[in-house]
């Protein structure tokens, strides 16, 4: 009993000494910091493995599953508390609604997951959404109907996967940046995204955009994949033009964003609806009042298939409006629509709508279909003056070109203040007939607008099925030179390619050398080098450095070359039957019985004791003698020996057999026979031996057949089995 007692009071004391260790090491701690430690949400362990279920902070890392999300979330709303956190959403969400980031510094990211109906709204500085799965098909109005809204400065979209089906009637965005009152934000990076936005604002005057950027100067877009499929709509003119908020429906809209670098971007604009409309629109790109940007590297591909032929409709891949200082160089724009109408419509690749300055289209591929009115770059100065440079592009125009002001077909319009346009290569074609006054042009000024027009154009080849590479209703101080049209049109046999009109209304332009020649003649000229003087004088030029030149230092110039006598692939050349010495390999020795003639000469001998000599033979000879042995026409009997060839009877032949002939084939039957059979031969009457010879040609005949015949079935079956093999 005694040392129980000790016992206890020894333990009783140990413990009340571990409690004032434990309290003395959370002196100083907050109440709040000694609960998250007792609820284990924080680590000091780096090195703590994650665990099944991550409701933990690791590394300044939050794992968020739908167990701890609220943890975060509060209310919706990632708090300045996990100010420098990564947030990483480790499974699939749905209808989690709006998520406000408050956070600094904050990386919001995925893990391959997909996040349904759950938008964002970035109002802290310097957040990055990184590798995050977006599938919405719902309205966000409490999110100003944005998949991703960025109010803040400094923010990261890299790698997002965001597909839209916007319901019906509803304004959305799959992403929309926008500054904030009258301050810019700054600084958006979105890089490598994919959106898929598909829009339904058929019926109501609503916005649907995929990507939408305003007051955001100094934004780096880059290596994204955007596409839509979107309907067509009116768009709202202003007292000053069109701007920014002037379409409902676009691709990619950027307005108030200076400094802007659009670069290595795929956009796709179709469209998937025609509503009623006056003049039924669409914009894969409008850029407004963004000065000092580069609009480069990109591929813009739009289509139509929705609007018939002799319907209009009004499609841009680039429309440029009210800026300075813009470079676009080095885009593929690709407009195709089997829309538009005499005198009605538009696919323009690249608009351009004052008041503009430095603005230089340059190193551009442009194409576009269509079956209306059709132009490669389209500039005005209705709403203020232009400045711009049209250089080096290459444009590829199709459209319905016509009488009409309105019917105008030509690779650059420039109703200008001032322009430069040189070095374009420019291909225009009508899809109907060409007359010398239908409107179709390399380029031109052709639809008036008020005030002077100053023009440099000079060195563009044009292609057309006109008759003009140049057209200009009037200019002021202007210079047209060494434009040269290639004319696939027959009829177009003028020598200048430049059309004026009326002199007056052109004040000091100087204007020469703009040639109009064949597309015949022209890629005569230009794929062949052929001196045209008053002699043919043909001069290759050896592009390759081509040589006939022969090393032959490998060759022996021994004397014990083999050299032969008779060219073996020519048949007869060889009046010799045995062997050449030197020249093995191209004889082979044959042993025949009995005394053979042919034309008196000894093909072999005889010793008289029956013995015969070894008569040689070529390889060409026994293979002349295999294929003549084997041929019949109509009821010739061909029996050969040593090369040459015997007619035994031919009703085909002009010559019958004469008696000399019938000896021959008499002799060569006695020495195919036995001993037994020679003697009694020997007595038989030429007919008779010819009979025979007949007989024994028909049983060499059927020899061989047989041999071909039996592969031949074998083959076939194979072949039949095979192909129920490869059937099945």
């Amino acid at each position: 009993m005694g040392l129980i007692i000790i016992y206890g009071v020894l333990s009783i004391s140990s413990l009340s000494a571990t409690e004032i260790d434990d309290n003395s090491s959370l002196e100083g701690v907050s109440i709040e910091k000694v609960s998250t430690i007792a609820n284990g949400t924080v680590l000091n362990s780096i090195d703590e493995e994650i665990p099944d279920e991550p409701d933990l902070v690791v590394d300044d890392t939050v794992y968020v599953t739908s167990k701890n999300i609220d943890d975060y979330f509060d209310s919706g709303v990632l708090k300045s508390r996990f100010n420098g956190k990564t947030v990483i959403f480790a499974e699939n969400f749905e209808n989690l609604g709006k998520l406000t980031i408050n956070a600094e510094n904050v990386t919001i990211k995925g893990m391959g997951y997909s996040l349904k109906n759950c938008v964002f709204n970035l109002e802290a500085k310097n957040i990055t959404l990184s590798d995050l799965n977006i599938d919405l098909d719902s309205e966000f109005a409490n999110n100003d109907y944005a998949g991703v809204l960025v109010y803040s400065d400094y923010a990261n979209l890299i790698n997002l996967n965001i597909n839209y089906v916007v319901p019906t009637n509803v304004q959305a965005y799959g992403v929309y940046v926008e500054g904030i009152g009258n301050r810019a934000v700054k600084n958006l990076r979105m890089i490598n995204c994919s959106i898929n936005f598909e829009g339904h604002n058929n019926n109501v005057k609503v916005y649907n955009c995929a990507l939408k950027i305003v007051d955001c100067d100094n934004a780096l877009v880059a290596n994204n994949t955007i596409s839509s499929a979107l309907p067509l709509k009116d768009i709202i003119f202003g007292a000053n033009g069109a701007e920014l908020a002037s379409d409902l429906v676009l691709t990619v809209g950027i307005g108030g964003c200076d400094n802007l670098t659009f670069v290595g971007n795929k956009l796709i604009s179709e469209v998937n609806k025609r509503p009623q409309c006056a003049y039924p629109s669409l914009d894969t790109m409008l850029i407004s009042k963004s000065h000092n940007s580069l609009i480069a590297n990109n591929s813009i591909y739009m289509s139509d298939f929705l609007t018939f032929p002799g319907v209009d409709n009004y499609l841009y891949g680039l429309d440029i409006y009210n800026l300075e200082n813009l470079t676009v160089i080095g885009n593929n724009i690709s407009i195709i629509t089997t829309g538009g109408k005499l005198a009605a419509g538009t696919a323009y690749p690249i608009q351009i709508t004052g008041p503009i300055a430095n603005v230089n289209i340059t190193h551009n591929d442009l194409y576009s279909f269509s079956n209306g009115p059709n132009i490669g770059v389209y500039s005005q100065n209705f709403y203020g003056a232009t400045s711009l440079s049209i250089t080096y592009n290459k444009i590829n125009v199709t459209g319905l070109a016509g009488t009409h002001e309105w019917a105008l077909v030509a690779g650059i319009e420039s109703q200008d203040t001032h322009s430069i346009i040189q070095h374009n290569i420019i291909e225009v074609h009508s899809v109907g007939d060409v007359s010398i006054n239908d409107n179709l042009y390399g380029v031109s000024y052709h639809q008036s607008t008020s005030g002077d027009h100053q023009y440099d154009i000079q060195n563009n080849t044009v292609f057309s099925d006109g008759y003009y590479s140049v057209n200009l209703l009037s200019s002021v101080n202007s210079t047209v030179a060494n434009n040269l049209l290639v004319t696939y049109n027959p009829k177009a046999n003028n020598t200048n390619g430049y059309k004026y009109g009326d002199l007056s209304a052109h004040k000091n332009m100087e204007f020469y050398n703009n040639p109009v020649i064949s597309a015949f003649n022209y890629f005569a000229n230009h794929e062949n080098n052929v001196d045209n003087g008053e002699e043919f004088n043909y001069n290759p030029t050896n592009n390759n450095d081509i040589s006939n030149n022969i090393d032959g230092s490998q060759i022996s110039s021994d004397e014990d070359t083999n050299n032969h006598h008779y060219n073996p692939l020519i048949p007869g050349s060889s009046n010799q039957s045995g062997s050449h010495e030197g020249e093995e390999g191209w004889v082979i020795p044959i042993e025949e019985n009995g005394n053979n003639q042919h034309n008196g000469e000894s093909q072999g001998n005889n010793d008289g004791n029956g013995n015969s000599t070894k008569t040689i033979m070529s390889l060409k000879e026994l293979i002349m003698n295999y294929i003549n042995s084997n041929t019949q026409s109509g009821k010739v009997n061909n029996t050969s020996y040593n090369g040459h060839k015997v007619n035994a009877d031919s009703n085909n032949s002009d010559d019958s057999p004469s008696d000399s002939g019938s000896e021959s084939i008499a002799s060569q039957s006695k020495s195919t026979k036995s001993v037994d059979e020679s003697s009694t031969g020997e007595s038989s009457s030429v007919s008779k031996k010819i009979y025979e010879i007949d007989e024994k040609n028909e049983i060499n005949k059927f020899i061989p057949s047989v041999f071909f015949i039996i592969p031949m079935l074998i083959l076939f079956v194979i072949g039949l089995r095979r192909k129920k093999l490869n059937f099945k």
